[in-house]
């Protein structure tokens, strides 16, 4: 594939650099860089324009051309970049004056180029780029390029601005050659350039912190975050040494609207040590405000601005968000010495009380609260951090106040379905800590259980189908726990379930009989034959009638699930044989490969029961192993894994070949050729015309051979049935495997047919040339 898409190279250059042509889309050209960034990967990359000539043509006529079209000049910008990313490549570029011409904007303004964005966009990818060498960044240095990235952070297109910061931080991050950041600066002339640079790079962040001018003062504070994202300790401390003063400046002044950009700049840069304590005290200040609650005292004209600011619907919501987050970020992550992580988590738990309306209304604070009652927003962030909490061990003691409020977000008649849903999330973490020797079990009888079968019940489906799903899930994680599996029989919630298998949505259906089949391996004790069998009735009947795919999706997971659990569940075994028949004939491609784990199942339960050496066998064990590959054929497995092999959908195709060169493998080491005694019936199959036309190509190539060895007496007759280990060997499994990995669009996205397409879209612009003539 790669000597095709070089040799079309020269043409698909020369076809980018005539303006006369007409241009392929901006996709394509996206995806050819694609190409060329995974080119320069490879060892060929290095040298790729020595041994490519019209790649340097192609960009010297770029250089020439007095009418080149914007779009082509950014991907030769991008382009040039990328070459000059490995040192051969850029020397050459250099010698040339290509690189000088390229990325000094001056040389080119007389084509108006640098009004389009494009050219601007391609201007800043081809930098970052081509800065992935020390020649490079010397370049960059050299020529002062860092001025007009800068220069570029206020862009009037946003995209353009966020790239300039990723850049700039890319450039900050390959300055730093070791810890000793100073000294090395100090000991090479290079290093000193970079040195500068960096120091220029972070007076320009200081003194847009100090602009009075609003939208400059915003692209500091984005390119400050971006930095401090993504660079190291030793480059952190020195940008602190530029920016802490002004930030601090910023920070106390009364401008609503900077407010956030300030706490997410505090919220990545809460890890130097110098401003930790303080960054974490700004972050976590708006929820400790509201609910009543202080780290440490602050004074008055601190807390009336903040004040301020909550009682505006516009800032009062974000800064709540954005101090939840840091919670996540900074509290959930890393746990504090010096953070109450107990405090924290009883004010999450104020807060959402307060937007229950629960909270009792001070007038000091009321206009506050007014935009907390009924926020799904902020209940929605809150649910998800308490959620969180409940990882953090200091949180053992908090069980009881956590579970109470979860408890009246459920009990809530008009939450927010989408609120219910995370009210359920955070509920399965906290109960997911709870010993079995706790009371607790007692409010899971009495008052969980029956709001969720009122939920179950609910008029809308997104609460329905969330509640089935919390059951199935909280069944799941407390598996094991005798206090809940009894709970859960004794208060009828199975019986529930059952009903919720014929809910009119399908969704909910799905989720009904994940939960059913949850519910069913809850306990050691083995549940009774006539609930098994009601239960593989029921979910028989959704596979066989059921029109919606996700609960028969659903049903089959289950009966894999089933199969897997230590407990025996005899009424599936009568049904297996219809399971994988339904399966294999189902119109839903997920069902099908759902319907092989459980072939992938039942193989290795079947086969791994009996114990085989692969040299020496006795007979009991080659008995043991005959048998149960005759149940696999019984049961219809093999025809399932040929049929699903030749299926149109590749997911099912490939899981359908792992399976069959699994089996061929056990088979090579069980069997010598042709003793395995076991044939199939081939020609009523599904498949049965693919295996003739295989066996009839094969018979020939073997007739043939037996005319040149003199043996005339070869049967021309196909076969009716033919041995499972012959059949395996005949299969290519190996070569349908690779040809099955590659993706379906692997043709059409492939470079080779990306370059077709643009000489095809060039050579149709000539000839309308020629007909307008």
């Amino acid at each position: 594939m790669a000597s095709d898409c070089l040799s079309l190279l020269p043409s698909v250059c020369e076809v980018l650099a005539n303006p006369k042509l007409l241009l392929p889309d901006d996709t394509s050209l996206e995806k050819l860089l694609d190409w060329f960034r995974e080119l320069m990967s490879q060892s060929y990359g290095k040298h790729i324009i020595r041994h490519q000539p019209s790649l340097l043509q192609f960009l010297l006529s770029v250089t020439t051309s007095e009418a080149i079209d914007p779009t082509v000049f950014s991907f030769a910008l991008k382009l040039t970049g990328l070459l000059a990313s490995k040192e051969d490549s850029f020397n050459l570029l250099e010698e040339r004056g290509m690189l000088l011409y390229m990325f000094e904007p001056d040389n080119w303004h007389k084509l108006n180029l640098w009004k389009n964005a494009s050219v601007r966009c391609g201007w800043l990818q081809g930098l970052w780029n081509m800065l992935q060498h020390q020649q490079a960044m010397d370049f960059f240095c050299k020529r002062e390029l860092v001025k007009l990235v800068l220069y570029l952070q206020n862009d009037e297109s946003l995209f353009i601005a966020s790239l300039t910061n990723q850049v700039l931080a890319h450039f900050l991050n390959s300055t730093v050659l070791s810890n000793n950041f100073e000294s090395v600066a100090q000991s090479s002339p290079v290093s000193t350039d970079w040195a500068s640079v960096t120091t220029e790079v972070m007076i320009h962040v200081a003194k847009s912190l100090a602009s009075e001018e609003q939208a400059v003062v915003l692209s500091g504070l984005r390119l400050l975050a971006v930095v401090l994202a993504q660079c190291s300790e030793p480059l952190k401390e020195m940008l602190w040494t530029h920016v802490l003063e002004p930030l601090e400046v910023l920070a106390n002044l009364q401008e609503c609207s900077l407010t956030q950009h300030i706490m997410a700049v505090l919220q990545v840069s809460a890890s130097p040590e110098t401003l930790e304590r303080k960054a974490i005290d700004v972050l976590l200040h708006p929820l400790l405000f509201v609910t009543s609650c202080s780290l440490q005292p602050h004074g008055p004209d601190y807390d009336s601005l903040l004040e301020e600011q909550l009682t505006q619907r516009i800032s009062c919501v974000p800064l709540i968000t954005q101090s939840l987050s840091s919670i996540a970020d900074l509290v959930c992550k890393r746990p504090l010495d010096d953070i109450p992580v107990r405090l924290i988590t009883l004010s999450v738990i104020s807060l959402l009380r307060i937007c229950l309306g629960h909270h009792p209304t001070t007038l000091q604070k009321a206009g506050i609260y007014s935009h907390l009652i009924g926020c799904c927003k902020i209940q929605r962030c809150s649910l998800d951090v308490l959620g969180s909490l409940a990882a953090c061990k200091e949180n053992v003691d908090t069980i009881h106040e956590a579970l109470a409020v979860l408890l009246l977000y459920l009990q809530c008649p008009d939450v927010h379905a989408t609120v219910l849903k995370k009210a359920h999330q955070a509920t399965l973490k906290w109960f997911s800590l709870c010993s079995p020797s706790t009371d607790l079990w007692k409010n899971v009888h009495h008052d969980l259980f029956p709001l969720l079968k009122k939920h179950v019940c609910d008029g809308r489906w997104e609460v329905r189908d969330s509640t089935l799903e919390f059951i199935m899930q909280l069944t799941a994680t407390l598996k094991g726990n005798s206090k809940y599996a009894e709970a859960l029989h004794d208060c009828g919630m199975v019986s529930v379930l059952f009903t919720s298998l014929s809910d009119v949505e399908g969704y909910v259906r799905a989720s009904a009989v994940a939960a059913l089949g949850e519910a069913l391996t809850t306990t050691d004790l083995q549940l009774s034959t006539s609930l098994q069998e009601e239960a593989v009735k029921h979910l028989m009947t959704i596979l066989t009638e059921d029109t919606d795919s996700f609960p028969r999706r659903a049903v089959v997971k289950v009966f894999t699930s089933w199969l897997k659990s230590t407990l025996v569940f005899t009424a599936l075994d009568h049904t297996l044989s219809s399971v994988l028949s339904l399966g294999s004939n189902d119109f839903d491609w997920e069902v099908k490969l759902h319907t092989l784990e459980i072939a992938d199942v039942l193989m290795d339960s079947l086969l791994n029961r009996c114990p085989y050496s692969v040299h020496t066998f006795q007979s009991s064990e080659r008995t043991c192993i005959k048998q149960a590959l005759n149940k696999l054929m019984v049961l219809g497995l093999f025809d399932l894994l040929l049929k699903c092999l030749f299926e149109c959908d590749r997911p099912v195709s490939e899981k359908a070949c792992a399976l069959l060169l699994k089996l061929r493998t056990f088979m090579r080491e069980t069997f010598s050729a042709g003793h395995s005694d076991l044939t199939l019936e081939i020609s009523r199959c599904s498949w049965g015309e693919e295996m003739l036309q295989r066996c009839y190509k094969k018979q020939q190539a073997d007739e043939s051979n037996c005319v040149k060895n003199g043996d005339q007496d070869a049967d021309p007759d196909l076969p009716k049935k033919v041995g499972l280990f012959e059949l395996l060997e005949l299969l290519d499994l190996e070569d349908m495997q690779y040809i099955l990995s590659l993706s379906s669009d692997h043709v059409i996205n492939s470079p080779q047919s990306v370059m077709e397409d643009i000489l095809f879209v060039a050579q149709q612009s000539e000839e309308n040339v020629v007909d307008c003539y």
